[in-house]
C-alpha cells in the first residue's frame, strides 16, 4: 500500500466515509448521548488513522470535520484568559477550517455521582469570549447545542420560566443554527461591541423561577419597573449574528410527562421558544432570530398545544417552516410502559389536532391578519409517519381551496408566488436527512 499515490488513498478512504450523528439525529430525542457512535462502522475513518503516519496525515481532516465539545462549564471564566486546548489542537494541526458541524454538549451532572449538583453562574461577559474563541477558529456550517433549557437561557442571556418545570421533566433541548455554504469571515468581535450586559444572569435559582414572562400578575404590569423595562433594549447575544446562518431548529423533546398531572392543559413548560422569536416580557422581548434565517424548524414530541401557539401568534419572518410533534418512528416512547403510566393517550392525540388545526387555520388565513404567515413559501411536516394528522391537514386545505397552497409532495405544502410559480429549490439545512454537508464526514466527534 505504500505504492499507491495518495490520491489513490483519498478516493479509497472517501468510500468509508458516512455522516456524523450531528447531521442526521437532531430530531431524535434530546439526550446527553445521543451522538455517542453505536457501531465499528462509524469508526472506519478512525481505524484508517491508526495505521500510520501517512495515512494518520491523509484522513486526519476528515476525521475532525464533525466535532463534539463536552467541556467543563464550571472552568467557563478560565477560557477568558486561556486558549481552549481543543481550538489550540485544532489550529496546531491546520484543522480550525476543515470542520464542519461543531456540537457543544453542556450538562452538570456528576457522572461519577449520578447527581445534577447546583450549576455554577454563567455570566455574559462570559460568553462573549467564550463566542468569540470559538468562532475566530473554527467556521462550521452547523453549530448545535445540546443543553438543559436552564443552560440555553443563559447562552441566550434570556430568562427562563421554571415554575411548572418539575412537571415536565426535560432534561435537555437542542437549539442548532445552520447554513448551506460558507461565506467571507468576519474580524474577530470585541466585548465593546456588545451593548448590554447581564452579569448577575444564574442558570437556575429564584430570579429565573419567577419569571413568568407571558403570564405576568396585573399588579406586575402596572408597576413602575414594569413600565421602565418596556423600552430597554434586551441584552445581546452574538451567537445568532456571529455568522449569516439560514436555518435555526428547536428540539424540545418530550412533553408527555406534563399529561400525568391535574389540568396539565394550564402547564407551561421550561422553554427558550418565546424568547427566540420575542413573544414574552423584559428580556424576551425581542426576536433572537436574525433577517438571515428563513428556514425555521420546530421538534417536540407531544408539546402542548398553547404552547405550541407561541410559534403561531409569533411565527418568524421566513421562507420555509418543518414542525414535527409526534415521535419518529423509529422512537418507542409510546410502547414504554414506565414513559407512558397514568398517561391517557387520548389527551397525547387530542392536543397534537388542536396544534396541526390552528397551523393550517394560521397558515391559510387571508388578509392583514396573516401577518408574517403571508411569507411562507413552504410547510413541511415531519409526522407524515402519522397519517392521521397529514391526511387531516390536506383535506382542510383542499376543502376550503385556499388560492396558492398545494400538496407537493407528501408532508410538503407550498405556495406559487403572485405568477403562479413554485418555490426556489434550496438545499435542506434543517439537520435532517438533508443537512447541509451531508456529502459526507465520519464521526471526527471526539
Amino acid at each position: 500500500m505504500d505504492r499507491v499515490p495518495p490520491e489513490l488513498l483519498l478516493q479509497i478512504f472517501e468510500f468509508l466515509d458516512s455522516a456524523a450523528p450531528s447531521q442526521t439525529r437532531l430530531h431524535d430525542q434530546p439526550s446527553y448521548g445521543m451522538l455517542e457512535v453505536e457501531d465499528q462502522l462509524s469508526l472506519r475513518l478512525k481505524s484508517v488513522s491508526l495505521v500510520c503516519k501517512t495515512w494518520r496525515t491523509l484522513v486526519l481532516s476528515k476525521l475532525f470535520r464533525h466535532i463534539q465539545w463536552k467541556p467543563k462549564m464550571s472552568s467557563l471564566r478560565a477560557f477568558t484568559l486561556n486558549p481552549i486546548p481543543l481550538l489550540r489542537f485544532m489550529e496546531d494541526n491546520k484543522l480550525d477550517r476543515s470542520v464542519t458541524t461543531f456540537t457543544l454538549i453542556v450538562d452538570f451532572v456528576d457522572k461519577d455521582a449520578d447527581v445534577r449538583p447546583i450549576a455554577p453562574e454563567i455570566r455574559a461577559v462570559d460568553l462573549e469570549w467564550l463566542w468569540d474563541q470559538l468562532f475566530s477558529v473554527i467556521d462550521p456550517l452547523r453549530f448545535t447545542i445540546i443543553a438543559p433549557p436552564t443552560t440555553l437561557a443563559a447562552f441566550m442571556s434570556r430568562m427562563l420560566f421554571l415554575d411548572d418545570a418539575w412537571s415536565f421533566n426535560i432534561p435537555y433541548h437542542i437549539l442548532s443554527l445552520g447554513r448551506a455554504t460558507r461565506g467571507p469571515l468576519r474580524e474577530k468581535s470585541s466585548s465593546s461591541h456588545i451593548e448590554t450586559h447581564l452579569s448577575d444572569l444564574h442558570v437556575s435559582g429564584p430570579e429565573l423561577s419567577t419569571a413568568s414572562a407571558s403570564q405576568p400578575s396585573p399588579a406586575a404590569a402596572s408597576s413602575s419597573t414594569s413600565c421602565s423595562t418596556r423600552n430597554r433594549k434586551p441584552p445581546a447575544c452574538p451567537l445568532f449574528t456571529i455568522r449569516p446562518w439560514t436555518s435555526l431548529l428547536l428540539n424540545e423533546g418530550s412533553s408527555i410527562k406534563v399529561y400525568r398531572t391535574y389540568e396539565f392543559f394550564f402547564r407551561r413548560p421550561p422553554s427558550m421558544l418565546g424568547a427566540l422569536l420575542g413573544g414574552e416580557e423584559y428580556p424576551n422581548n425581542a426576536s433572537l432570530i436574525p433577517s438571515t434565517v428563513t428556514d425555521f424548524n420546530y421538534v417536540a414530541i407531544f408539546p402542548l398545544s398553547s404552547h405550541f401557539e407561541t410559534l403561531l401568534r409569533h411565527l418568524p419572518r421566513v421562507d420555509r417552516l418543518f414542525v414535527q410533534l409526534t415521535p419518529e418512528p423509529g422512537n418507542q416512547i409510546l410502547q414504554d410502559e414506565e414513559e407512558m403510566k397514568h398517561v391517557d393517550m387520548a389527551d397525547l392525540w387530542m392536543e397534537r389536532n388542536t396544534a396541526y388545526s390552528s397551523l393550517i387555520r394560521e397558515m391559510t388565513m387571508e388578509g392583514e391578519q396573516s401577518g408574517n404567515w403571508a411569507e411562507l413559501r413552504v410547510f413541511e411536516s415531519g409526522d407524515v409517519a402519522d397519517r392521521e394528522a397529514w391526511d387531516m391537514a390536506v383535506r382542510f386545505v383542499e376543502r376550503n381551496e385556499f388560492e396558492g397552497w398545494r400538496v407537493e409532495r407528501d408532508g410538503v405544502f407550498v405556495k406559487d408566488d403572485e405568477d403562479g410559480n413554485p418555490p426556489d429549490a434550496e438545499q435542506d439545512v434543517d439537520g435532517h436527512a438533508g443537512a447541509a454537508g451531508s456529502s459526507g464526514g465520519q464521526l471526527l466527534e471526539r
